[in-house]
Order: C-alpha cells, then structure tokens, then sequence
C-alpha cells in the first residue's frame, strides 16, 4: 500500500503515543496481538488500520478522551478515497499527494512572482495556462484539468486560510487577454473580500529577496499534534512535495522574506484595482 498523507498522520500520531508510553514497537505489537512488522507498516502509514486494532492500541498506549476520538476519526479518514482520485489517469503521484495535502489543510501560504496561483485562478485564467504550458493535450483533459482546478478553489468555502503572494508580473501579464485578465484580478478582489484569503503583492521595485524564481506553497494542519509543515514546489513540468524539516524550513525562511518585500494587503488591492482600472 502507498502510504497517504492522512495514513502517515495516523501512524505518526501513533509513534508518538508509544514513545511517550515509552514502549518499543515490539512490547506494543505484543500487547496489542500482532506481529511487529505490521505495528511498524502501520506507523509508517503503509498497512490499514482496523477498528479492533486502534481501539487495542488505544488501550495499551493509554489514549483517553479526546486524543483517542481524534485517532478513530483519521483512521476513517485515511480509508475514505480521495475525490481527486477519479483523475488519477491523469495526475501524477506528486500531484495527487498535493490534493490530499489540501484537503486537510488549515493554513497555506504560496508565493507565485508570474501567475495567479491556482487556488485563486478564473476558468478562463486557468484554461489559458493550462493550453499554454501543454499544447498537445487532449481537449477532454484540458476539461477535467479545468473541473480539477475549479473543484480545488472549494477548499476556500470550508474556512481554509489561503496567504497568496504573487509578484506585480503576475496581475500585469495580460494571459488570455485584456478582458480575461481584468476579470481575473476582480475575482481576486471579491475573493479576499468574502474568504479567509490575504492577497500582497511584490511591486516591480522591490529589491531581491529569498524566492526569487521559485513558485511553491507551504501546507499547515490544524492540529499542533500533526507532522511538521510540507512544502509543495510548482515547476516546469511537474509538482514536488517536500516534508524533511530542513527544506521545509528553507521554504519557510524564503516566504519571510519575499513577504517582507510585499506591500501591505490594503495597497496590494489598490494597486490591483489600478491594473483594473488600466485595462
């Protein structure tokens, strides 16, 4: 079994009960009644967990109350499939990874210097980059690319945080046309308007910072109990998913500093509806 995000929070969760127990893998599989390669699968995420196996290692690691509703809750969580695996034909792994990463997420920060990023794209926008950056796709998966990107932006309606930097290029670059961009930066202004968004913008005078050509976002979970922070690396080609704390933190320190060249959300939206008024 490929371990999903939400398996390997199970299991994390789960390693860090037993250490605090302070039990080896091995007393815990005993107690519990299982071999202790699969008490090992289980916190590494690869192998299901069955409702008789947690309700036994609740007891034997001494989880009460509200830790114990919560491991019951992502187990049932990490066996439910995701609704981006229905384009899995056409989703790498890494991206697949990217929208279970999301579907969880309390808090993500990204930073773009030359396009709206997705989570904020129009269809129209979107429809332009996509045909623009794979010209030999087919036209039906250009429509489901489209109603993958669409059903994405839902996250936004659930209270999830969205901090978008972008840089001045990204709200200039007339992609898809004058009409197509002055729409685009509208939705933007009437998103962060009715959303939990904050959009800055790094003006065109702003001097060199930490991200300079680099495109990433940086995911956070609700639960201070959960793994660390992951990284997510927009390139040419394909998306990456970085979770090892030191990338994590490179990431981190960049998006301080491409923030502290920003302008202030307040004179990020006049200037987006400058541009607006320009075209």
């Amino acid at each position: 079994m490929r371990p999903t995000v939400r398996s390997r929070r199970l299991g994390a969760r789960l390693a860090g009960h037993r250490v605090y127990a302070g039990l080896s893998g091995t007393e815990v599989a005993a107690r519990i009644g299982i071999h202790q390669a699969t008490w090992s699968k289980i916190e590494s995420g690869k192998t299901k967990l069955s409702p008789a196996v947690l309700v036994r290692a609740v007891e034997v690691l001494g989880i009460a109350g509200d830790a114990a509703g919560q491991l019951e809750l992502l187990r049932r969580k990490a066996d439910e499939p995701g609704w981006w695996q229905n384009y899995g034909d056409i989703l790498s792994e890494a991206v697949q990874m990217l929208m279970e990463l999301e579907a969880d997420a309390s808090w993500i920060r990204v930073y773009d210097g030359t396009l709206v990023h997705g989570l904020l794209q129009t269809r129209e926008y979107a429809e332009r980059v996509i045909t623009a950056g794979s010209p030999h796709m087919r036209v039906a998966d250009i429509d489901r690319y489209l109603d993958l990107r669409m059903r994405r932006q839902k996250r936004l309606n659930d209270g999830m945080r969205l901090t978008a930097v972008l840089g001045e290029g990204a709200i200039r670059q007339q992609i898809g046309g004058g009409e197509v961009l002055r729409e685009q930066l509208r939705h933007i202004c009437q998103v962060v308007s009715e959303q939990d968004v904050t959009v800055q913008v790094v003006p065109f005078t702003a001097d060199a910072h930490a991200a300079l050509g680099d495109s990433f976002g940086i995911i956070q979970w609700p639960d201070e109990t959960d793994p660390q922070d992951a990284v997510y690396v927009d390139g040419m080609t394909s998306w990456t998913v970085h979770e090892n704390t030191g990338v994590v933190r490179s990431y981190l320190h960049a998006f301080g500093s491409v923030q502290g060249q920003a302008l202030p959300p307040r004179e990020s939206l006049d200037l987006i509806r400058d541009v607006i008024k320009d075209l």
